[in-house]
């Protein structure tokens, strides 16, 4: 995901004022600018731990200072930061991970962040808030996220949609049975001549004709 900034007008103007008069950003549910939001990942606060971890590592001018991983469903990392926009000071970056399991069971983290400049100055340049948003973002990309097929149920075969009050219909043969063979009857008449009376099935009647 790359690295995502809020370029409103309104927040743009915003950020150059506070600039100057804060020395601190933190993240929330409603935050000022959309890079402060608070993150929530369908993993566990242990997969969630470890991915920010790696992160912090990956990074010139980044150290872990505090760690603190099995805390009953939580999480803590500090993280010194070296500005150089600040002349070199430091920047303290706080993390906090929460596990709270959603009601199907599956695991989800909520990270919020918290970052201080120790430089002394009245403001921070705006280093804070990106230190937050350059971190998020790409722990957006690292975090481990639980794939969907696990969270949906599969559906049922077709071959098993059969209810017991919808019994199957009897299927008909394709072809009707053909009907058994009748042999022709041969009658002796009264002048000593035959007459051969045969047997004709149509639609269940019986049609009878004479030759002699």
């Amino acid at each position: 995901m790359p690295f995502q900034l809020d370029l409103r007008p309104e927040a743009l103007l915003k950020k150059v004022v506070l600039a100057f008069t804060t020395r601190e950003s933190e993240t929330s549910d409603n935050p000022e600018f959309l890079e402060l939001k608070t993150r929530r990942y369908r993993a566990t606060v242990s997969e969630t731990y470890d991915a920010a971890l790696a992160v912090m590592n990956r990074w010139f001018g980044w150290q872990v200072k505090t760690r603190q991983k099995n805390l009953g469903g939580m999480a803590l990392l500090k993280c010194e930061i070296t500005s150089i926009a600040l002349g070199g000071n430091k920047l303290e970056l706080s993390v906090w991970f929460i596990q709270e399991d959603l009601p199907d069971g599956t695991p989800q983290t909520t990270v919020n962040c918290k970052c201080i400049s120790n430089a002394p100055t009245k403001g921070d340049l705006g280093e804070t808030r990106r230190a937050i948003a350059f971190f998020l973002s790409a722990l957006d990309d690292e975090v481990i996220q639980i794939p969907v097929s696990q969270n949906t149920p599969s559906e049922p075969k077709s071959e098993t949609l059969q209810t017991q009050d919808t019994p199957k219909a009897d299927t008909l043969p394709a072809t009707p049975p053909s009907a058994p063979e009748r042999k022709p009857l041969i009658l002796q008449s009264s002048k000593g001549g035959k007459i051969q009376i045969k047997q004709i099935p149509r639609s269940d009647k019986t049609t009878n004709t004479a030759k002699q």
